[in-house]
This record gives structure tokens, C-alpha cells and sequence, in this order.
């Protein structure tokens, strides 16, 4: 039982670490399509979309399925307000992209209320809210592309993602550190991952 406890933990540890480089991977190639004129910011303001209402979708069923059902309940005119707006029509300007996002962000922010208001921390939970830090950065990435039509990736941003990777293999370290040693549940690992996307938002700032 010990060792398939150990083995469980050694899988959020992973799962957070994972997280975190996927985010910073998937921001620095959004970065770059879109200074490089490889992707048109509607085209990518829909892709985003479309994942993320997948992963909201993918955390509902998880939730129903569990005996964290109460949650789906509570707080299912939030969820579905959430998928509702994420499923709404293409962003083709700045404007339309403005008022849609902001619709997006203040469904989601409601979303997260509840969540965090009314439930305790999970794994599912914890995983969800990397996945809503990781939108949000690429929400403001495309949001600068709609704003200046062009911006180009300078080395400050590249510093920056350099700093963020470091923060995150410092992370990975301390997560194979901590394993056996009762320090090894997210909560652990909190401060660290807010650090991590701290940076990333720093890099963002840069562009």
C-alpha cells in the first residue's frame, strides 16, 4: 500500500512539473507564430478556445463521475455558462476579441470563486487551475497580438522564458527531493508553481 501510495504521489509530482514545461512550451511557440506572422491571432484565439472548453468538459465529468459530484452541482450553472461562452463565434477583430475574452475571464473568475470557495483542494482541482493560468497567459499573448498587430519576440522575453525554465528544473529537483519525505502533496509544491507562472507572465510583459 506504502509503495502504491508513493507511486501515486510520484504522478501529481510529475503531473505538476509536466504542467508547467507544457505551459511554457506551448507560450513561447504561441509567441513566436504570431511575431512571425506564421499564425493569424483569430485563427489561434480559436484554437485556445476549443482546448480549454475541452479541458473544462474533461474536469465536469471527472467531478460527476467521483464523489466530488456535489461540485458539479453546485456549480453546474457556472460550468455551463463557462463552455458557453467558450463556444461562442470567431473573434475576427480586436473589438469582437475584447468583448469575447472579457466574457470568457470574468465566467471563468466566477468559476474559480466557487471552486476555491466551496471545495477543498484536490488533485483534480489543483491540476485545473494550472490549466486556467496557462489560458490566461495565452489569452494576454493574444490580446497583445490583436492590440499592436505586430511585436516581435526580444531577447528580454527570452531571458524571461530562461528564468521560468530554470524555476521549473529547480522545481523537478525538489519534487524528486521531497518524494518519501511526507512532503509531497501539491500544497507542497504551491509556492513554487505560482513562482513558475510568475515568470512566464514576466516573459509576456516583455513582448
Amino acid at each position: 500500500m506504502e509503495a502504491e501510495t508513493k507511486g501515486t504521489e510520484k504522478t501529481i509530482l510529475e503531473k505538476i512539473t509536466g504542467k508547467l514545461t507544457k505551459a511554457q512550451q506551448e507560450l513561447d511557440e504561441l509567441a513566436v507564430q504570431l511575431a512571425l506572422g506564421k499564425a493569424e491571432a483569430k485563427d489561434k484565439f480559436e484554437e485556445v478556445k476549443k482546448e480549454f472548453r475541452t479541458q473544462v468538459s474533461e474536469l465536469k465529468h471527472k467531478f460527476a463521475s467521483s464523489v466530488m459530484q456535489e461540485m458539479v452541482n453546485v456549480s453546474k450553472a457556472k460550468f455551463e455558462e463557462l463552455e458557453l461562452q467558450l463556444a461562442l463565434g470567431r473573434a475576427d477583430t480586436a473589438d469582437a476579441f475584447d468583448e469575447q475574452s472579457k466574457k470568457i475571464l470574468n465566467s471563468l473568475q466566477a468559476l474559480e470563486n466557487e471552486i476555491k470557495g466551496k471545495f477543498k483542494q484536490s488533485i483534480e482541482v489543483d491540476s485545473f487551475s494550472q490549466e486556467i493560468e496557462a489560458f490566461k497567459l495565452k489569452v494576454e499573448i493574444l490580446r497583445l497580438k490583436f492590440l499592436l498587430k505586430k511585436f516581435e519576440v526580444k531577447d528580454s522575453f527570452k531571458e524571461k522564458m530562461n528564468d521560468a525554465s530554470r524555476v521549473i528544473d529547480k522545481l523537478k529537483t525538489s519534487a524528486k527531493e521531497k518524494l518519501g519525505s511526507g512532503k509531497e502533496k501539491y500544497d507542497d509544491f504551491k509556492d513554487e508553481v505560482q513562482l513558475a507562472y510568475k515568470h512566464l507572465r514576466k516573459a509576456l510583459e516583455s513582448l
